[in-house]
Formats: structure tokens, sequence, C-alpha cells
């Protein structure tokens, strides 16, 4: 919004009746006629109409605020708060723990610490027996919709009966330690951005004056805390003529693209870590999804990590006018590895059947959640085989429909999980007997993408190797192949690549020296330079690329009074922890939409948490 007047957000919401006081004190205030109430002593009252900027001391260690507002709800010395930490295995967050906790002994909460896998810390949120807890959301599509509604409350409750939610583990219904006015608010915001998916200006408006709303809701509230963004650094020998991928990462680009030349051989070696699946409806992390990537196309793609969304195997479309129905048209000629033919229409409505219908699928949450596809279901709440609102209507075209209109449609169908696969070559959903069974596809796929897959030995110490697919529709690879190491120790990966067995590669923060970087150039967010020497007496080059990411410290709004919430907030010095834990690998953020897709920029996520728009 640069070239436009700043939001009036007050002026909104009174205009909109929604200018409920947004009270941090656990109680109704400003003309709300609500008067329920809320477990836990109350907090220091900050009303929507005040919040003018982000009001916990940023930038700052105020022990002194977080214990006026613990004592103001009647702590002390004789009346402390035991509060428990969850957070993903990690020395960075461990660290940051453990300042928070010093700090806030002084404010009366004695906070215990514990560490889980990724997957045990998602089963225990889930469940509700948590606290506060530690997580992140990587972008899925680069809109702010995709991050707030991890705080959409309905959204939040993990236990309600046939509930489906997909958003941060808050917990916030109506028994929460909240002033339930907020939670209105909260819920009356994000239905505006739902409702409003046009692509005009005046729904563009309404979007961007309901997230600048939602913020703030956040900020009142201290249900979620959001701690830094991160960027990511790519590190390269001069032998590679490399593009580093943008903000939404090395998992969304093709290498076809990003590497552009290698000098005195012909294939690129590379690190991996660990992954299960190769299948695209069941690949989870970033170390699968780069792959996937590389050996399958979607429909759309977004061009070497870029958040403009472009088309991939699509040659056209069109869009209903409430924005709920596409009919896409294939490119021509494209062909899968192997002996499996031309990608056709029936090929793609498989493929998207597969991540609906089958029980391998991990990642429907695209197609149920996010896009909403129609579909029926039955008393269990099963997908009814073949009522997935996706149909062919000739040799390359097909539809898919939508329950409700969804702006963002083309930007999530460029994620892998919508990658096309011969159609039947597994039998896992009806209709279908399958080549092959799951467990071989997965670990012996089968795509349409610029590499072919060769071999995969698993672990660590294990190997993975693609190579280029010379019949490939779109850029073919320069490079013959990749040859790709497993190594889990993140000091030995950081030693294969100093002893030049990869070719790009990232440095662990606990091996990453500051003053070793160099940054010269800037393209867009990028920046560019070189790192070093090393210890093999080598300057390298470096790339370092803000990411479209949020990550966070949450609470169970059940468990954690609001004073508590208030006074974590108050301790937590977001600079000097990028600094500090991060070696300046990171962002401060005080906003859970990241600045890339903030209304109007980077420029106005920082006016509007300084209280200057």
């Amino acid at each position: 919004m640069a070239e436009k007047e700043p939001l009036n957000r007050r002026r909104f919401l009174q205009a909109t009746g929604v200018a409920a006081t947004v009270g941090i004190a656990g109680c109704s205030q400003g003309g709300s006629e609500d008067t329920t109430e809320t477990s836990g002593p109350t907090g220091t009252e900050i009303s929507a109409e005040s919040v003018e900027a982000y009001p916990y001391s940023p930038g700052e260690n105020d022990v002194q605020s977080a214990q006026q507002v613990m004592e103001a709800a009647g702590y002390g010395p004789d009346n402390r708060f035991e509060l428990s930490w969850l957070q993903y295995q990690s020395s960075t967050w461990e660290e940051i723990a453990n300042t928070i906790r010093a700090r806030l002994e002084s404010a009366y909460i004695d906070m215990s610490i514990s560490q889980a896998d990724f997957g045990s810390l998602l089963s225990q949120t889930e469940k509700g027996s948590h606290e506060a807890f530690t997580l992140g959301w990587i972008a899925d599509y680069p809109a702010p919709r995709n991050f707030l509604q991890l705080v959409d409350p309905a959204n939040t409750i993990y236990d309600a009966e046939g509930a489906t939610p997909n958003g941060a583990r808050l917990f916030w219904d109506k028994n929460a330690s909240e002033d339930n006015s907020v939670r209105a608010v909260l819920s009356e915001e994000f239905d505006r951005i739902q409702n409003n998916p046009e692509g005009t200006e005046s729904a563009k408006q309404i979007r961007d004056e309901a997230v600048l709303n939602i913020e703030e809701a956040i900020w009142a509230s201290a249900a979620l805390l959001p701690v830094y963004h991160g960027v990511s650094d790519a590190f390269w020998y001069d032998r590679v003529s490399y593009d580093p991928p943008r903000g939404m990462g090395g998992s969304r680009a093709k290498a076809n693209v990003s590497v552009e030349e290698l000098a005195g051989k012909s294939r690129l070696q590379g690190i991996s870590a660990t992954f299960n699946s190769l299948d695209p409806v069941a690949s989870g992390n970033t170390a699968s999804g780069g792959k996937v990537m590389n050996m399958f196309d979607a429909p759309m793609n977004y061009p070497n990590g870029t958040i403009e969304v472009e088309s991939l195997l699509i040659e056209d479309y069109t869009v209903s006018e409430d924005l709920t129905e596409y009919e896409f048209t294939l490119k021509q000629g494209m062909q899968f590895h192997g002996d499996y033919g031309e990608v056709t229409a029936a090929d793609m409505v498989y493929s998207i059947r597969r991540l609906v219908e089958s029980n391998n699928s991990t990642n429907s949450y695209f197609t149920n959640s996010v896009l909403n596809i129609e579909r029926e279901v039955d008393e269990d709440g099963n997908v009814v085989p073949g009522s997935v609102g996706v149909e062919q209507t000739g040799d390359y075209s097909f539809t898919l429909k939508l329950q409700q209109p969804f702006s963002n449609a083309l930007s999530v169908l460029a994620y892998s999980a919508f990658s096309v696969v011969p159609e039947g070559i597994v039998g896992d959903i009806e209709g279908y007997e399958g080549d092959m069974e799951w467990e071989d596809f997965s670990t012996n796929p089968i795509g349409s993408g610029p590499f072919e897959f060769v071999r995969w030995d698993p672990g660590n110490g294990g190997s993975f190797r693609v190579d280029r697919f010379d019949e490939y529709h779109g850029d073919v690879a320069s490079i013959e192949g990749i040859d790709a190491q497993i190594i889990t120790d993140e000091t030995a990966a950081f030693n294969a690549f100093l002893n030049e067995n990869a070719d790009i590669a990232g440095i662990p923060t606990s091996k990453f020296e500051p003053e070793k970087v160099s940054l010269e150039s800037t393209d867009g967010a990028q920046e560019r330079g070189t790192y070093g020497q090393l210890e093999n007496e080598k300057t390298i080059n470096m790339s370092r690329t803000p990411t479209i990411d949020t990550f966070y410290i949450g609470f169970n709004m059940r468990k954690v009074p609001k004073p508590v919430r208030q006074a974590m907030a108050y301790v937590m010095n977001r600079p000097s922890f990028v600094e500090s834990v991060f070696k300046g690998r990171g962002e401060p953020a005080y906003h859970l939409t990241p600045k890339q897709v903030f209304p109007g920029g980077a420029d106005s996520y920082i006016q509007h948490w300084q209280g200057n728009e």
C-alpha cells in the first residue's frame, strides 16, 4: 500500500460495528455487553483503540513491567505461577527458553522446560496437554490469510467434536483466559478476509484492513507471540553458477533453474537430511519436498521460489465469476519418466483424487482445509470415493470445483502435493488396482519433472541420486544429475562441505561466523556476497534471503492467564535473540504476517508495529 493513504483502522472498526474494546485485562470494556468471566487474574488493560503500536516494550528486557503486570493481577513472592514450556528439540530455542525463564523468575513465574521431536510436539499440543509451546509456520501460499488462519479461534480448538483444525494450538474457546470480545473480533475479521476473495481494489482494501485489525487483536491478547522471521543463507563454491531460490524457499525451487552451470564436472553434489517418502501426497519435510520438486511437476509453479505463481503444466485456464470453479487445459506433449507416456487430464484427475482419498496421503490438508474442494463425506467423516470435485472434460482438460470462493487457489496448486503422477500407478483409491505397491512407488517414484529418480539408500550415511530428464517439457537441466549424501549430524555435514564433497550447502549456526560475511549486492530482498575464508582457505559465495515464515510462542488459552502471557511478552527482547542466539540470521517478528505479504510490504510492516502510520 505504499502508493495509497494509510488505513484508518479506528474508523473502519467503528463503521463496521466491531469496535468492541479488546481488553488485555480479561474483562469487557468500552460498551461491550459481554460479561463472561474469564479464568485467572487480570492484567494491564490495553484496548483496541489504544493499540497504536506494539505495546510490550519492544527491544527491551522489561522485567519491571513483567513484574508489575503480575503484581496487578495478584501474584507475588507467596503466589507464584508455575508455567510449563514445551519446545522443539533445538539448541537455539533452548537458549531462548533459558533466557526467558531467568527473567520471568523476578516476575513470580517459575518456568519448567521440556523438549520433544516434531511429531511428539504436535501430538502433545493437539491433545491440549501443554501450556506454553514453540512452533513455526512456513508459507503454504504467499498471503496473509495463510498465517492468520492460525489464530482464527475456531481453527485453534483441537478437541471439538468433528473438528479438523489446522491453526495454532491455542484452544481459544469460551473457556479461554481472555475477554470473549477479542475472540469475536478475530473471528469476524478473519471472516472478512475469507468472504472478500475477489481481485478488486475494494475487496483488497477490506482484506488489508482486516489483517491489521487481527494483528492488533493478537497484540492485545498476547495469545501468540511472534519471535522471528527466518532468513535462508546459501553457500557455494565458484565452480557453480548458482541463482539462489527466493523467499518461498529451496523446497519450492527446481535445480534445472537454480543451477545454471557447473564447471569441471557434470554432476552436482549435495547434502541431505533424512526423509521418509518420495510420493508427493506423502512427502512431509523440507528434505523430501526439494526432491519431489525436482522429480515431479505440479499444475502451477513458483519460479525459483519467487512469490509470483506461474503455469507449469497448464496451458490455459478459466475461472467462474464466484471463484469456485476452475477449468484447466494442459500443455500437450509433456512426458512422464520411463515408459509411462504423455501427461493427460486423466493423470491429473487421478493425482488430485489420490491427494484427497488415499489412505497414504498425509497432505489432504491442502485439498480439504485450504482449497476446500467439493467432496462428500460419510458418517465417519471419510471422503466418499469418487465424490471429489475434479473431473476430466477432455484429453487435456479438467475442472476443479471448490465449496467456497478462494482467491489463492492457483498459488496452492503450485504445492508439490498436487504433482501429477501416471494414472493408476498405485491402487490406493477406488477404481484402480495399481501397477506397483505404494511402498515401491514411494521409494521408486515416477514423475514428469526435470530430473528422473535413480537410487535412494535411506538413513544416515545413505545417498540419493537423480539423472537429468532429457525429454523434459521445460528448460532441460545443464547438469547431468544430482548426487546427495544423507548426513544427519550438522558437524559432519559441515565437514563434508569443507572437504568439497558438496557444491552447495548451508552452514549450521554453531559453525557460522558472522565476521566472515561480506554482503555486497542486492537482488530484490536477496543479498549476495562472499563468506570466508573457510578452514580450507577458500572464500565462497553466499546469499541471504528473507523467507516467508514466522516462528512463535503460543499458549494454551484455557490454562495460561493473560498476565502470564503479558509478562513473557515484556521480557522477550527479539533483536537480542536474533543477534546473540541466531547470530544475525533472522529478523525480529512483531506480526504473525511476514513482511513479504504484509499489506503495503516491508515499510508498512515496520510503520505499523512502531505506530508511525
